[in-house]
């Protein structure tokens, strides 16, 4: 900003208070000792140490970037769009006549706060566990800021920076974007109650995997509760045990009932032959009888 004991006439402001990538920023150059901007007086804009021209009385090199405007009064001023990392920390001027004045434009320091959550809707033994750390106020990781996996009270390091400190037991993914996540493999009990942590650079979230009491009681059941979702495997193998007795009992009746199909097969014929045996046996009878009585 010029100063008027020293004779400088013009002063730069940027008039928007938060800078976000992606959208616009308006710089206002104000003159001061006139009424109103004379367009007859050599108007610039300019960016950079070497002075990059933007616009020079109305006329702009990108019309795509840059707008400029008199304003009423002693002011005119530069739009910038679509901001990018590229337009920031950046000195942008302003001239009007033989009078400059000059202001560095910074990017606003992101607010890094991380989120951790559990992707899983259940926790199964032998199964695996993802939990994803998210930036959020970034767009991208920065991989010069350390990354960190660790668990329980004691913080015990899992991975750092991507090196795992068990390949067979964890593994971390970077995502596009502001996520990374953690894998934890062939899921046991010393896995679950466990407090665990993601951290990015300064900042840290916690996320405690619970299990349930209700299903550590029901011993053979690996089903456990992950946050709040209803533990439903348990109940599924509860099921099939019954189903499991009740088909062994009807097994157990139809091979009653088999059993007894060949044993009637096996009386039936026996007492047919006795039957024909009996009557052979009362004819031959009949039959001697009718001779005795002739012979008399």
């Amino acid at each position: 900003m010029g100063c008027n004991a020293c004779g400088e006439q013009v002063s730069l402001n940027l008039i928007t208070d938060n800078i976000t990538i992606g959208q616009d920023i308006v710089l206002t150059c104000t003159v001061h000792g006139i009424q109103t901007i004379d367009r007859t007086t050599t108007r610039q804009w300019s960016m950079g140490d070497d002075d990059e021209l933007i616009c020079y009385n109305g006329r702009i090199n990108n019309l795509r970037k840059y707008d400029e405007k008199i304003l009423f009064g002693n002011e005119f001023c530069l739009t910038i769009f679509n901001i990018t990392e590229a337009d920031l920390n950046i000195a942008y001027q302003c001239r009007y006549g033989f009078d400059a004045a000059s202001k560095l434009i910074e990017a606003d320091k992101p607010t890094s706060i991380l989120s951790l959550r559990l992707e899983n809707d259940l926790i199964t033994f032998g199964g695996d566990i993802i939990l994803t750390c998210t930036v959020n106020g970034i767009r991208a990781l920065d991989s010069d800021v350390t990354r960190q996996w660790s668990m329980g009270n004691h913080d015990q390091l899992l991975s750092y920076n991507g090196r795992i400190n068990n390949h067979r037991k964890y593994k971390e993914t970077i995502f596009h974007g502001n996520a990374f996540s953690l894998k934890i493999l062939n899921v046991t009990v010393q896995d679950v109650n466990v407090t665990y942590r993601c951290r990015y650079g300064f900042d840290t979230a916690t996320y405690f995997i619970k299990m349930s009491e209700s299903a550590s009681l029901q011993k053979g059941s690996p089903c456990y509760h992950s946050s709040n979702i209803p533990c439903r495997i348990a109940e599924t193998h509860k099921d099939k045990g019954n189903l499991t007795r009740n088909d062994t009992i009807s097994f157990t009746e139809k091979l009653g009932t088999k059993t007894n199909v060949p044993l009637l097969a096996t009386l039936i014929p026996s007492a047919i032959i006795v039957v024909a045996v009996a009557v052979i046996y009362i004819v031959i009878a009949k039959r001697k009888h009718q001779r005795k009585g002739k012979n008399t």
